[in-house]
């Protein structure tokens, strides 16, 4: 179950490093089955990406979920952040969570610090910021 918490304002080089773990993860032949992206902003959306999440692969090769806007780490509901904590337990090893956002995580709220520990637990996880020199 890798997470991949990609920030910064960079969009470019955000879009460059999404779309190498695409290229690396997701079978060509499998991409329109093994491949989803939501908009943080819409709340079912988010829900919808959660649930996702949870579903193993089709075919060979692995899954990715890309939320952008991700609201995760920036400030989510009490819901969508208990949601969240149950779907992170469900995640099957060859699906990958890509949370992209603009804003630095906010290490104060609890489900950035649940993410923080997965990063921190599984190889394959990672977090990356991209930022634009002033």
């Amino acid at each position: 179950m890798p997470i991949h918490l990609i920030w910064g304002d960079d969009y470019e080089a955000s879009n460059r490093e999404i779309e190498e773990i695409i290229e690396t993860v997701i079978d060509p032949s499998w991409k329109s089955f093994n491949y989803s992206q939501m908009d943080g902003n819409d709340p079912k959306q988010n829900l919808r990406a959660l649930e996702e999440i949870q579903s193993a692969p089709l075919g060979s090769g692995g899954r990715i979920v890309l939320v952008r806007r991700s609201p995760f780490c920036n400030g989510c509901s009490i819901e969508l952040a208990n949601k969240l904590e149950q779907a992170l337990k469900l995640i099957p090893d060859n699906t990958h969570l890509i949370l992209n956002n603009s804003n630095k995580p906010d290490k104060r709220l609890k489900t950035t610090k649940l993410i923080q520990a997965i990063i921190q637990s599984n190889a394959l996880s990672k977090e990356k910021s991209f930022i634009l020199p002033l």
